[in-house]
């Protein structure tokens, strides 16, 4: 075993929680890893994790040695870097993000980096589930909302207002409300991914108010509470990101524009290994643009 191969190995065990998310993550089987751990602690002379057949925990000294391993590994990272700079991007570059919004604006940015940077593969992975990075094997992940994990590197790429729609059918059989009070009397579409679902958020002369909101239709995605809602079956308040075409072709229509909601973020997440790669901080920037 080379000495480099069991520090990223270690790393990685420590990064991904078990044997077997590092394995994935480094492409090897998971008794090559735990193979490794062994010939490095005995390369050592000293224990780095405690290992029970449920749990896994770092040792004091293997405390000290990680942070070791990622100073050593970082100056190793920054040389190939040094040299990938200079000769171009390369490589494969994995990235996960929500469904709808990674099948356009993300997408769209993977088209335009190609373009620029032809020696990078890209892997899109869509799903509005939250996938574990170090797991996977994802260089980064793109994330709308509120953070679950502070233990990742978080970018901040732009924002997504929140925006109250509804379809022309649904205005025509119940009426728009011309004030967010009167969305108490009104059918709503919820989504579960909010703070609180049954309560929507609005700027009403200058104060934050939450108004009580209730309907027979609730789920964890906003392109799943957009369908019911193209169908006239209530109103949604919605990412403005999910609601482009929507609009466009008049599908939806925006209600209370007066009334502002809240903001919330769109952000890169990374593990602190994938921090500094170039590919990861160009395709940053080049998602950075198209979400601006």
């Amino acid at each position: 075993m080379d000495k480099i191969d069991g520090m990223r190995t270690f790393v990685a065990v420590v990064e991904a929680g078990s044997f077997a998310g590092a394995s994935k993550r480094l492409g090897i089987t998971g008794k090559l890893a735990s193979k490794y751990i062994a010939m490095l602690e005995a390369q050592l002379g000293m224990n780095l994790l405690h290992r029970t057949t449920r749990s896994m925990s770092l040792t004091h000294d293997g405390r000290t040695y990680l942070e070791g391993c990622r100073r050593v590994l970082n100056e190793i990272d920054l040389l190939d870097m040094s040299l990938e700079s200079s000769s171009g991007l390369k490589g494969t570059l994995r990235v996960a993000a929500p469904l709808t919004f990674g099948e356009t604006v993300v997408a769209t940015a993977a088209l335009e980096f190609m373009d620029t940077h032809p020696e990078v593969t890209i892997e899109l992975e869509l799903s509005d589930e939250y996938v574990d990075l170090a797991e996977k094997g994802f260089d980064l992940a793109v994330r709308i909302g509120a953070l679950k994990d502070s233990s990742l590197v978080a970018r901040k790429l732009g924002e997504a207002r929140l925006m109250v729609v509804a379809a022309p059918s649904y205005i025509e059989r119940h009426g728009a409300p011309s004030h967010p009070d009167e969305l108490s009397a009104h059918i709503c579409i919820r989504d579960a991914n909010n703070p609180d679902p049954n309560r929507w958020p609005f700027v009403i002369e200058g104060q934050q108010v939450q108004i009580p909101v209730a309907g027979p239709f609730v789920a964890n995605s906003p392109p799943a509470c957009l369908l019911p809602t193209r169908a006239g079956k209530g109103i949604f308040i919605c990412p403005h990101v999910f609601l482009d075409d929507d609009l466009t072709q008049g599908r939806l229509v925006q209600l209370l524009p007066g009334f502002p909601s809240r903001t919330i973020a769109i952000q890169s997440v990374q593990l602190p290994s994938a921090f500094r790669k170039p590919k990861v901080s160009a395709f940053i920037n080049t998602l950075r643009k198209h979400i601006r």
